[in-house]
């Protein structure tokens, strides 16, 4: 009887151990990754669509030609003669990509067509945020 006390006596303990187990600090958790949709700019109608784009610094951009003639997305500083960045030749369908690494307005056209001009935005990364402990 008495080592039926006791068996019942630890099964009560433990089963009531395992229900008061604290929680996991979800705060100790690293955040999930969040991939954003892809950032694309057309071009078509004689025109970059969007002309102008905001983004966060290390963005990917994918320029893509649906114009039947060919165009280049080329960007050059004031005063500099070479391009900051320049596609090249995009023919119809063909697309290109690039990562805006630093901050800053970048100001950008078709080499063939002058007058096709459009610009992104780059911006500075947010500042990291003490977390609560």
């Amino acid at each position: 009887m008495k080592r039926l006390a006791l068996t019942l006596a630890a099964t009560a303990l433990a089963a009531g151990l395992c229900c008061v187990l604290p929680a996991p600090n979800l705060a100790d958790s690293p955040a999930p990754v969040v991939s954003a949709a892809p950032i694309v700019v057309h071009t078509k109608d004689f025109a970059y669509k969007p002309l102008e784009l905001t983004i966060p610094v290390g963005t990917t951009v994918t320029f893509v030609n649906d114009d039947d003639t060919a165009h280049t997305v080329t960007a050059v500083a004031e005063g500099d003669k070479k391009p900051l960045f320049d596609s090249g030749n995009m023919d119809k369908g063909q697309k290109w990509t690039y990562t805006f690494k630093k901050p800053g307005t970048y100001q950008y056209l078709c080499t063939y067509h002058a007058f096709m001009k459009a610009k992104v935005v780059v911006t500075p990364a947010p500042a990291p945020t003490a977390s609560a402990k």
